[in-house]
């Protein structure tokens, strides 16, 4: 009961944007597939979905942001999976996980849509090494071995996945 609020509610706020004129109608397309007990939703993304005339999103992006076609998707997957905050200003350095509080099903959700959308071979993703695991768990105090303090899964990172079609943590970490 509690997504489908929160389904509700987010759709409320759109279409609230909308009527505002600050958001365009949604015009991708969506297919529902039941999976043994659960529906989800796979969207696939439409790049002519943009808000401003320059094609970014109604929200602060810092000075140096690309404004390709690959970040405008990406873009649209992050506000669709995530939400971004309008407040906050977007860089390529900010975090998925610390900055956007990305964790649990949310961070399982945003990286299998990766995959889907934009065909990223995950082999060297390790989820552990930057989100939390989902739901509450009382060992959380004592660290699993080998997984020491997260390390921050940026927008740049996601994006330079995404442009090399494959997750590469060495590579994508010394950026």
């Amino acid at each position: 009961m509690s997504k489908f609020f929160d389904e509700l509610m987010e759709s409320v706020q759109q279409m609230n944007e909308i009527l505002r004129g600050e958001r365009q109608p949604f015009r991708a397309h969506q297919v529902h597939s039941t999976d043994q007990h659960q529906t989800h939703r796979k969207i696939r993304l439409n790049p002519s979905h943009r808000n401003t005339p320059n094609g970014r999103r109604s929200m602060n992006l810092a000075p140096n942001f690309p404004d390709d076609h690959i970040m405008h998707l990406l873009m649209q997957l992050l506000h669709e999976e995530l939400g971004l905050p309008e407040r906050k200003t977007i860089s390529l350095t900010t975090s998925i996980n610390f900055d956007l509080g990305c964790n649990g099903a949310d961070a399982r959700n945003l990286m299998e849509a990766l995959e889907e959308q934009f065909g990223i071979d995950l082999v060297d993703y390790d989820a552990y090494r930057y989100f939390q695991p989902e739901g509450f768990d009382v060992h959380l105090k004592r660290k699993a071995k080998g997984r020491g303090d997260k390390v921050p899964l940026t927008i740049g990172m996601l994006y330079q996945a995404v442009k090399a079609q494959c997750w590469d943590t060495q590579e994508l970490e010394s950026q």
